[in-house]
């Protein structure tokens, strides 16, 4: 971006380096292309918005040849997903308070490493997407999360090398359907069809020198409500700790998604305050932005769908003190 503009740095490399090698330029065609050519591709990337602003002040028109405009308004760009389809998507529990306050135990392994679930690749959203309201949930819930992506890959990454191999941080929202999650993970597996309909990420990355990941402010918005406050001083792992631990003994990709869990407080779970149709979430990270995403309506299942009655499982509640 250059102000308040997006940028198409495609567009613009050929538009302003027209002699540039594809070698040069390729790295702009994807976001995941992208993350891949690590500093390199920034560094480019860089000095391309540089050209940019100086063509602009130098009153030249942007325009390629088919009439698109290398430079637009944000208020004229849909803003999709960083990567609308991750590579591999993982989502990790370091945040104790999260599990406490919902009730949880926390196992011994909690202290060892972090622990995460695998989540649907093919159920990302973006900024302003409706958040979908599956037919077999009456509690759906947010999640307050930060991730980062996966920038040149590797396989058992030193925690002191991590850094170099993550491209950037995200804010992250794996909406939860509560009654059926507590009650299908009651077999000690999973989540799945609490989790698998809806993943939301964006609305931009954040490189990390441009944030400090240890003290990230997180907030929920609801209606305009602050519901959740928080902050990744209190996470069990860094980003960095994280990468290393995904990487032991198997490959991490570029573009792959790795997110670091809800803070504590981070959803409704812990609070007993539930969605509902039609509202509006905003999750906020400082130095990263707003994820904003409405409510659906809860779909109407077909004539015979499902298996026997799900509906009869009890609501998830909060412990008694």
């Amino acid at each position: 971006m250059v102000g308040d503009d997006v940028v198409d740095l495609a567009g613009a490399a050929e538009l302003l380096q027209p002699d540039a090698s594809p070698a040069d330029t390729g790295g702009f065609t994807t976001m995941v292309d992208f993350f891949a050519a690590g500093q390199d591709g920034r560094r480019q990337a860089e000095d391309l918005l540089g050209a940019v602003e100086k063509a602009r002040v130098a009153g030249r028109a942007l325009v390629l040849p088919d009439g698109r405009s290398v430079v637009q308004p944000v208020d004229d760009v849909r803003i999709l997903a960083p990567i609308p389809r991750p590579r591999r998507m993982r989502d990790y529990f370091t945040y104790r308070q999260h599990a406490d306050g919902g009730g949880l135990a926390v196992p011994p392994a909690f202290e060892a490493m972090p622990i995460c679930y695998q989540c649907n690749v093919d159920s990302v959203i973006g900024p302003d997407d409706v958040v979908p309201w599956p037919p077999y949930t009456d509690q759906l819930d947010y999640e307050l999360e930060i991730g980062f992506f996966v920038g040149p890959g590797g396989r058992n990454i030193r925690v002191e090398q991590a850094d170099s191999h993550i491209a950037g941080v995200t804010l992250f929202n794996d909406v939860s359907a509560r009654d059926i999650q507590m009650f299908e993970m009651g077999m000690t597996i999973g989540p799945s069809k609490g989790k698998d309909f809806c993943n939301v990420l964006g609305p931009v990355v954040a490189t990390l020198d441009e944030i400090d990941e240890g003290s990230i402010e997180l907030t929920a918005r609801i209606n305009g409500e602050v519901w959740s406050h928080g902050t990744t001083a209190d996470r069990q792992f860094s980003f960095a700790e994280v990468l290393a631990w995904a990487s032991y003994g198997e490959d991490v990709h570029t573009g792959e998604f790795l997110a670091i869990g809800t803070v504590g407080g981070g959803c409704g779970a812990e609070l007993d305050r539930w969605l509902r149709p039609g509202d509006v979430v905003e999750l906020e990270a400082s130095g990263i932005g707003v994820l904003r995403n409405p409510i659906g309506h809860p779909e109407i299942p077909a004539p015979g769908a499902g298996l026997r009655s799900y509906r009869g499982a009890p609501r998830f509640t909060l412990p008694s003190s």
